[in-house]
């Protein structure tokens, strides 16, 4: 009989073990679907849900593209950032000249010519920016800077984009 108690009573330790193990395992588990799913990171450029995301006007420029490329903007198509794919406004206006040159005139001086079949393009584009102390900001990760350069696409066409102007 007394054997018998031993022998209950290391099966159940064998249990409480077991049943701590078990919780253990859930309870990490369950860290892990926190982390994953709870809130967004406080560091520089992510966007808590409380700020204030405005609809904000800046500019954006393009030099020495073609004018397939020119065509290839078309006022209303989504502009995206091409490193992380976040969804940067939509494009205004579109306004092209034609892209010039300083060249050595053989005098010592410089004379501005036109650089041929090639075009300088200004984009107006409206875009939801977060105003933080840090800077401008789109999305999580995406920081606007006045002369920042940014490889941007659209449907049809992926240039690098100079931001020229933000207008708050």
């Amino acid at each position: 009989m007394v054997n018998d108690m031993i022998k209950k009573r290391e099966s159940m330790k064998g249990n409480i073990i077991d049943i701590v193990i078990v919780v253990i395992l859930i309870a990490v588990v369950a860290l892990a679907v926190v982390k994953m799913t709870g809130s967004k990171s406080t560091a520089i450029g992510a966007v808590d849900s409380d700020q204030d995301i405005v609809l904000t006007t800046y500019t954006g420029f393009i030099d020495q593209v073609r004018m397939a490329t020119v065509n290839a903007f078309h006022e209303g198509d989504k502009l995206f950032d091409k490193k992380t794919g976040v969804y940067i406004g939509d494009i205004m206006t579109i306004e092209h000249e034609p892209m010039y040159r300083n060249v050595p005139d053989g005098e010592g001086g410089l004379k501005k010519l036109v650089f041929p079949d090639y075009y300088s393009v200004t984009l107006t584009i409206d875009g939801p920016i977060v105003e933080e102390e840090q800077g401008y900001f789109i999305g999580d990760s995406v920081e606007l800077k006045a002369n920042s350069e940014m490889k941007v696409y659209t449907k049809y066409a992926m240039p690098i984009m100079k931001v020229s102007d933000i207008a708050m």
